[in-house]
């Protein structure tokens, strides 16, 4: 005998009232305890973020699970709540203010000013003699002191502007909360709050950018502009045989691929680390749209990197070595995955950054073959170059945000959490004076990251294939 129909059943309607309440109360219920867990753990973190103090490094913690569990609950934010989402955003970064800065921003101010004093910073280090007229108070607290400039000339000029409306010490944390706001602005607008909440309130961009300083945000910034250009107008709409077809490079869907590179190519001018993202760029645009478009491409893409390090290696005897990612140098203090396992049967390996940086090239040109999407390229890649680096520091994994709040994908979201486990270490540095990177918070950073990694593969694999070759 045939059931009643749901429509016809006295009980169905007060069945879907109740489930409707029950959606809606979850969507406003959930976002205001994340609120709640995490503006609490924001505002106590700050106040035990002095990590040199060794009874500080346990509370630290502590308040990081309060923003971690925060975090957590955000992902089911209620779509309407935009401008609520930014508002939370910019009081965490706000409340990370007082804490002092990292060494980097002291460094990179330091090479800006010389720079802009006509003096070499690529071949001159703090030390110098030469540099004693441009030291101030605690210049003896810079970062690697002994050693020239390792920075992108891009990123000095970019800094060099900055200190023209006056010291930049004073606001430079301020300013970079600001270019973070509008990044977490440009995702709300694409992707709706509830993937922007990924950026928005994750504890690590918080802290990195309002507690440190860190300036991934002014490269993310033009390079999340780029690749959201170019996933509406192209990888929408049919992929890069869609420009040939629109009319070519002269075309308006040209003009905007053109903005894009250009964009990508400004990011890339102040991060080495996103040059395969733009190669990718021109070389699938100069496969499938001709040999012109892909040399309008190359020039737009390629010029603010191309004429800095140009004008850099004529005035300043600036060597391509001097300005490699540190990601694949030998810093002490970063942690390794591929590189950390070679160590074991040769300990030397994490001294030879260029070796890992073959790899990574080797395993681009074959994921730049493969992959037909800019997502789909720039997430794999991404994932292989923080597996493939010698040196990853904990800022190092904002930059999976590119791509990682619009695909929703766990990357992004585990290694932002697990990386915090990094700052335990400082708890017997401060007790002995000796850094020491236990394997045991190596294993609690990098388990979790290879999971997501895994399951970011698997998916792509199910719900559309991991390589397209034809559209």
């Amino acid at each position: 005998m045939r059931s009643t129909p749901a429509y016809l059943s006295p009980h169905s309607g007060s069945s879907r009232k109740a489930s409707f309440y029950r959606t809606k109360r979850r969507d406003y219920i959930l976002p205001f305890l994340a609120i709640l867990l995490l503006l609490l753990g924001s505002f106590r973190l700050a106040g035990y973020a002095d990590l040199s103090v060794a009874d500080n490094v346990s509370k630290f913690q502590i308040s990081f699970g309060f923003m971690a569990l925060g975090y957590v609950l955000s992902w089911y934010f209620s779509k309407r709540l935009i401008w609520l989402m930014l508002l939370v955003a910019a009081v965490a970064r706000i409340a990370m203010l007082p804490i002092e800065s990292g060494d980097a921003l002291d460094r990179k101010l330091w090479d800006s000013r010389l720079l802009a004093a006509d003096r070499n910073p690529y071949q001159l280090s703090p030390n110098a003699e030469e540099l004693a007229a441009f030291r101030s108070e605690g210049w003896e607290e810079l970062l690697d002191r002994e050693s020239p400039s390792r920075y992108l000339p891009g990123l000095l000029w970019t800094y060099g502007a900055l200190d023209a409306f006056g010291d930049p010490k004073n606001w430079m944390k301020a300013f970079l909360v600001v270019v973070d706001l509008l990044l977490c602005l440009v995702f709300a607008l694409r992707f709706g709050a509830r993937r922007a909440v990924l950026y928005a309130w994750n504890p690590l961009a918080i802290y990195s950018v309002g507690g440190l300083g860190v300036d991934t945000s002014l490269y993310l910034l033009p390079l999340v502009g780029g690749y959201l250009i170019w996933d509406f107008w192209v990888d929408k709409k049919g992929g890069v045989s869609v420009i040939k077809a629109s009319g070519g490079i002269s075309s308006a869907l040209g003009q905007m691929v053109c903005l894009a590179a250009f964009l990508i190519g400004i990011g890339v001018s102040m991060n080495l680390i996103a040059l395969p993202m733009l190669l990718w760029l021109v070389w699938h645009v100069l496969r499938r749209s001709g040999l012109r478009a892909g040399l309008v491409m190359l020039v737009f893409g390629g010029g603010p990197l191309v004429l800095s390090l140009m004008w850099a290696s004529l005035s300043l005897d600036l060597q391509l070595g001097q300005v490699m990612p540190p990601e694949f140098g030998s810093g002490e203090r970063g942690l390794s995955l591929i590189p950390g396992m070679v160590s074991f049967a040769f300990p030397a390996a994490l001294q030879h950054g260029v070796w890992f940086l073959l790899l990574l090239v080797l395993g681009t040109v074959w994921l730049t073959h493969n992959c037909e999407t800019f997502e789909r390229f720039a997430s794999h890649y991404l994932v292989w170059m923080i597996a493939l680096s010698t040196a990853v520091y904990p800022w190092s994994i904002l930059i999976l945000a590119m791509v990682g709040v619009g695909s929703g994908n766990y990357v992004f979201r585990v290694a932002s959490l697990t990386i915090f486990a990094y700052f335990g270490a400082y708890r017997a540095f401060g007790d002995t004076g000796i850094w020491q990177m236990p394997w045991s918070v190596q294993a609690l950073v990098w388990i979790p990251f290879l999971a997501a990694a895994v399951h970011m593969t698997l998916r792509s694999r199910a719900k559309r294939g991991f390589y397209v070759h034809s559209f």
